[in-house]
């Protein structure tokens, strides 16, 4: 990763402001790992994808993230507090052939990959398709008795298989919190999304530096380029001595 700093965080935040999420994710990742273009990472899978989201968000904002939200029973507020090092999973497991896995069920040969954020994107690009009839299309090849067969044809419970084999293999792709509410003790998992977190976070960062960036321009008639190439440190500094 090359040294990060305000100047190119912000640049790629404002690439990133009219994109949908995942592509914002690419951009965010080429930025930070220029060595693979957006494309190259658009076919790392969702759980390598989210890895190095995780990674980044350590590199800016540190390990430690706070949360807030509802309980689904009675709707306490819940404030959720751990690191990005607890929620790291195993990484995706190694294909068996030219990254795909294989698997015999009855009389089905299937062949899978794992889904990349390329396939997500193709799901948001056709918003009047079924995603998941999508994703079946673009990362299972099923055959029953030597003949191909339409993926969506597969009988459900062998498709419920499929499905957990793909999610089990890539677990970084979706983390789960457990949460247990103080005032009724009801329980329940919430999926974390690194990447509306990151996003997030990142949105309120730029608006912040945006306002620093204005007051020291009109105090002191600095460039905003000087101004982002300085540290956050001394950016303080010399607000403090404007409000002071």
């Amino acid at each position: 990763m090359p040294t990060l700093n305000s100047a190119n965080l912000f640049a790629a935040w404002e690439r990133g402001l009219p994109q949908d999420p995942v592509q914002r994710a690419l951009t965010l990742l080429a930025m930070a790992w220029p060595e693979r273009s957006a494309d190259e990472w658009a076919s790392a899978t969702i759980g390598e994808r989210d890895e190095y989201l995780l990674r980044l968000r350590d590199e800016v904002f540190g390990s430690e993230i706070e949360a807030t939200t509802a309980c689904a029973a009675c709707g306490e507020r819940l404030v959720l507090s751990f690191t990005t090092h607890s929620i790291r999973a195993a990484p995706a497991a190694l294909p068996e052939k030219d990254g795909r896995f294989f698997l015999r069920l009855n009389s089905y040969r299937i062949d899978y990959r794992l889904p990349t954020s390329a396939d997500l994107i193709a799901v948001t690009e056709n918003a009047e398709g079924n995603g998941r009839e999508i994703l079946l299309q673009r990362c299972v090849v099923v055959s029953r008795n030597e003949q191909p067969i339409d993926p969506s044809q597969l009988p459900e419970r062998i498709l419920k298989q499929v499905i957990e084999r793909m999610a089990a293999a890539d677990p970084q792709a979706e983390v789960q919190i457990e949460l247990a509410c103080p005032a009724c003790e009801h329980r329940r998992s919430v999926v974390f999304d690194i990447l509306s977190y990151l996003w997030g976070e990142l949105d309120d960062w730029a608006h912040r530096l945006l306002i620093e960036v204005h007051a020291l321009a009109s105090a002191y008639g600095w460039s905003e380029a000087a101004i982002m190439t300085m540290s956050a440190r001394r950016r303080n500094l010399y607000l403090q001595m404007i409000e002071g």
